[in-house]
């Protein structure tokens, strides 16, 4: 029985319960000790998280920048761009809110290109920019672009910041719209220095939270219902197909029965764009393309329809596949994932549109060369924000090299999803398993989470002859590329089932009610609290099955904090806790179909507003 309390006018609570400028000077703004002996060294680095990422100096290549007038007098021979053309257009983030247009900051005419560095004239007039490439530690090549990112600290700094770019003779372009304390600067040959430059010395002179160059890096994909195929689908049930152990799937069978999704919960896929028309898949009416900022997604390669098939293939529709959570619309977002201008803030913004369009779940299936801080403030926006505040789920592949570590950006924040691949007979995938695929293995490590499918996976392709096989399906998407859907399906099966639980609960979730598979030893290790586990396959196989019923009977508090209500708002939830609220503007706020409801000062009801009590 419900109990209900309606509350009108003005009051203010304490506690109810009911149960059932910095200073800068000239002097500093020259150059650090650290950057000149940078410079003067031949050692290269660049900052990150306040610690410095050393990289080496690719004598070979250079990146250069010039307009598309100048391209003709250049009398040089351009290498190979990331696009496949002999030269690529310089896009801009299209929430780049841009404060001024110079030679360097009007984008429209603007052209980049590798070339050999033994070709580069530095007196050529053509060119705009010059600057050598790099190498990570790990041998990954990176072009040092025109353009560096700075975060201020406060809004107070953006003086201190234009007083430096002017100094060093770099424009200030603009700062983020979804992150307003990201700044995005250009230089040119006229510059005081090329980007990695300005960027250390903007950061050890500067009173910035970050300063970090874009470089242009070489990021990677990491590749029963009546549906005809589902009988090859071994990750959905294992019948020792293709030489595996029967039972080692993600228990999906149970788990339909409870519920096969809900179209409230819709899970966003940032990859190369998912095929909008694809006659098995079910797909939002929401998309977005982040390099051209605009709806709706474009389709940039063949790896996000197929990632988006392991989440929402239509089923009982007698065609093709089965999805996990069928009935959650996918979300495309799409970006090359490839080294393009301004990517960071590209992929930065593909998170900030995804999570403020209504996405639940956020499925990423790539990984990057380099560390950006900015992608990771979108990542966390995105896990902190998103679902008014109670965060998107963000899943994330751990990596295909078998390296003890798993990828970035992965492993940048505590509360992603790290998502690693298993082998049909429930080994972690590595070259030397039983899957005739010897050329790579799952990454693993202190930071892996969850395991899922990674194997011989069968999904939606793009229709036609223009996907990855002819015809619209592919029988052997591989890779924890293809493991990190099968956990962002299941985490929406969770949401389906109770949409009050926030980010946190339902990665506790999923962890608790893994599978203990493969005869590893997990143990009991210090941070991680969520039961045993083991550094190859993290708490084990996720369990569809255990995980929704576990979602179904956990008592969730819904916590409404920091909130001005203008609108009739209700708010659901076992348990309600409410702080600094302030309800105007003749609205109503119900709190509904709550156990117990806890108010704490201050919670303010303006006169003709309400708030309405409804108790179990």
């Amino acid at each position: 029985m419900k109990r209900i309390l309606n509350i009108i006018g003005i009051f203010f609570l304490s506690i109810i319960v009911f149960t059932g400028c910095q200073n800068f000077t000239e002097d500093e703004m020259e150059m650090s000790p650290q950057t000149r002996a940078q410079l003067s060294s031949g050692t290269h680095y660049y900052w990150y998280k306040g610690n410095k990422i050393p990289i080496t100096i690719n004598t070979t290549k250079s990146y250069i920048l010039f307009e598309s007038s100048d391209e003709a007098n250049l009398q040089l021979p351009l290498l190979n761009s990331k696009s496949g053309l002999s030269a690529a257009k310089v896009t801009l983030s299209s929430r780049l809110q841009l404060q001024d247009a110079t030679r360097s900051a009007a984008n429209d005419n603007l052209y980049w290109a590798e070339v050999a560095t033994a070709d580069v004239n530095a007196q050529d007039k053509a060119l705009v920019y010059s600057a050598p490439y790099f190498k990570t530690s790990d041998g990954a090549d990176l072009g040092l672009s025109h353009l560096f990112y700075v975060k201020v600290k406060s809004i107070r700094d953006v003086r201190i910041l234009t007083t430096l770019a002017t100094e060093n003779k770099v424009t200030l372009l603009g700062n983020n719209e979804y992150l307003p304390l990201w700044y995005t600067l250009s230089c040119t040959n006229e510059s005081l220095g090329n980007a990695l430059e300005m960027a250390n010395k903007f950061y050890e002179d500067g009173p910035f939270a970050a300063c970090q160059p874009c470089f242009i890096s070489e990021d990677e994909t990491t590749a029963a219902p009546n549906d005809p195929l589902f009988s090859a689908q071994w990750a959905l049930k294992n019948t020792g197909q293709n030489q595996g152990t029967a039972g080692i799937d993600i228990n999906y069978l149970p788990a339909r029965e409870v519920t096969q999704g809900s179209s409230d919960i819709i899970v966003a896929v940032l990859d190369h764009g998912t095929q909008l028309d694809h006659p098995d898949l079910n797909v939002s009416s929401k998309s977005y393309d982040t390099e051209t900022g605009r709806s709706p997604s474009q389709i940039w390669g063949n790896h996000g329809t197929a990632c988006s098939g392991i989440i929402s293939a239509k089923t009982n529709n007698n065609l093709g596949v089965a999805g996990i959570a069928p009935n959650c619309p996918v979300m495309s977002i799409s970006n090359q994932l490839m080294g393009t201008s301004d990517a960071p803030q590209k992929r930065a913004d593909g998170f900030n549109w995804a999570w403020r369009n209504g996405a639940s779940v956020i499925s990423n299936s790539w990984r990057s060369s380099t560390f950006s801080e900015l992608l990771e403030d979108a990542i966390q926006s995105a896990m902190t924000n998103g679902r008014n505040g109670l965060g998107c789920v963000v899943t994330f592949s751990a990596g295909n090299y078998d390296s003890n570590t798993v990828g970035y950006p992965a492993r940048s924040l505590p509360d992603i999803i790290v998502v690693g691949a298993l082998s049909l007979s429930g080994k972690r995938k590595s070259s030397t398993t039983i899957d005739n695929e010897g050329w790579w293995g799952s990454d693993y490590g202190t930071q892996l989470d969850i395991m899922a499918p990674g194997v011989l996976i069968y999904t939606t392709d793009r229709t036609g002859s223009v996907g990855y096989v002819s015809g619209d399906y592919m029988p052997n998407f591989n890779g924890t590329s293809s493991a990190c859907p099968h956990v962002a399906g299941v985490a929406a099966l969770i949401l389906s089932v109770n949409p009050n639980l926030t980010q946190k609960e339902v990665a506790t979730i999923i962890e608790k009610t893994a599978r203990k598979v493969g005869g590893y030893s997990y143990s009991t290790v210090s941070g991680r609290p969520n039961g045993t586990w083991h550094t190859e396959v993290g708490y084990g196989l996720i369990d569809a099955y255990a995980a929704v019923m576990e979602a179904q009977n956990a008592s969730t508090t819904v916590y409404f904090n920091d909130k001005t209500v203008t609108t009739n708002t209700v708010v659901s939830g076992s348990e309600i806790s409410a702080t600094n609220v302030t309800v105007k503007n003749n609205a109503k706020l119900t709190f509904t179909n709550a156990k117990s409801i806890i108010i704490t000062q201050p919670f303010t009801v303006e006169l003709t507003s309400s708030l309405e009590l409804s108790l179990q």
